[in-house]
């Protein structure tokens, strides 16, 4: 998915964030193009609207399962889309109550869930919509959990 940046200076040659994919990362895109690296690693090198190079980077975002990484251009923090309310991390991090009830097992299938359900909250469709959908990837992460943890003690015999 893709965000426009909101940063001065960049009106001719407008700037966007395109969210991470299965397979790859976070890019930084100007002018519809993929953004040229910058000097040093993990930098970009954007073009202003007066000719003058500055670099943008990625920051972590405060949240870890947020699919839109926060970014810094010319040392000036940009805010690309608003931060979850703490209801919306509550709704989304409900799958992570797994971890209490199945330890290792239940961190990863809850934590995988809280994943996917960020991205569905980033979406554009409508607020009762990302509720339910949420809510179905959080009922099958538990039911994935109860079919994976019966097959796995079913193995080991137990």
């Amino acid at each position: 998915m893709r965000y426009p940046v909101n940063a001065p200076g960049f009106a001719t040659r407008p700037v966007e964030l395109e969210t991470a994919g299965m397979f790859s990362g976070a890019r930084l895109l100007q002018g519809g193009e993929p953004a040229p690296n910058g000097s040093r690693r993990g930098t970009f090198s954007l073009r202003q609207d007066d000719g003058r190079a500055v670099i943008a980077r990625f920051r972590p975002s405060p949240f870890v399962i947020d699919p839109v990484p926060a970014l810094e251009i010319d040392g000036r923090r940009i805010e690309v889309v608003r931060s979850f309310r703490w209801y919306e991390l509550t709704w989304i991090a409900l799958p992570v109550v797994l971890v209490f009830v199945g330890g290792v097992l239940g961190a990863i299938v809850g934590f995988v869930a809280a994943a996917i359900n960020a991205q569905i909250m980033r979406t554009g469709q409508p607020l009762a919509a990302r509720y339910l959908l949420t809510a179905g990837v959080t009922a099958f992460a538990v039911a994935a959990y109860g079919v994976i943890a019966i097959l796995f003690l079913g193995l080991v015999g137990r």
